[in-house]
């Protein structure tokens, strides 16, 4: 999304005092409206927009939209854009063991006759979750 910066000779913000986009204090909110106002009317709003999402702007209002929406519409575009590290194929997950609290759901989950060692392995959990407040055994 290569945009140059000769778009800028056709804006409606020219002569326009820079600090009326990048509003603070008191009096924000009616400086960010003022500025949409600017904006609205604006021929090359969509390529000062992509401008400041493709230099990560961070500040003030660019094509009518505020830090937040600039934020958002940067994070969808990467989202869109990100193929440098492809995503690791899924893990294989193994099946659940006997004799571990995995097992003993999986016998409820496919009424199955519960073993002993699962029905012990799920009272344990128990018992550290009463104590601990978790399942899980310290390491």
């Amino acid at each position: 999304m290569s945009t140059g910066t000769n778009w800028r000779q056709y804006a409606a913000c020219i002569g326009i005092d820079p600090r009326a986009f990048f509003p603070v204090g008191y009096h924000a909110r009616a400086q960010v409206n003022a500025a949409r106002r600017v904006c609205a009317t604006c021929p090359v709003r969509q390529q000062c927009a992509a401008f400041a999402i493709e230099v990560g702007e961070h500040n003030g209002i660019w094509g009518g939209m505020s830090q937040q929406e600039l934020r958002q519409k940067r994070r969808r575009f990467r989202a869109r854009t990100d193929t440098t590290s492809p995503k690791p194929p899924a893990k294989k997950r193994e099946p659940a063991k006997c004799g571990t609290r995995a097992g003993y759901q999986k016998h409820l989950r496919e009424k199955t006759e519960i073993c002993a060692p699962c029905r012990q392995a799920n009272t344990d959990a128990d018992n550290r979750l009463r104590r601990t407040g978790t399942t899980k055994a310290s390491a």
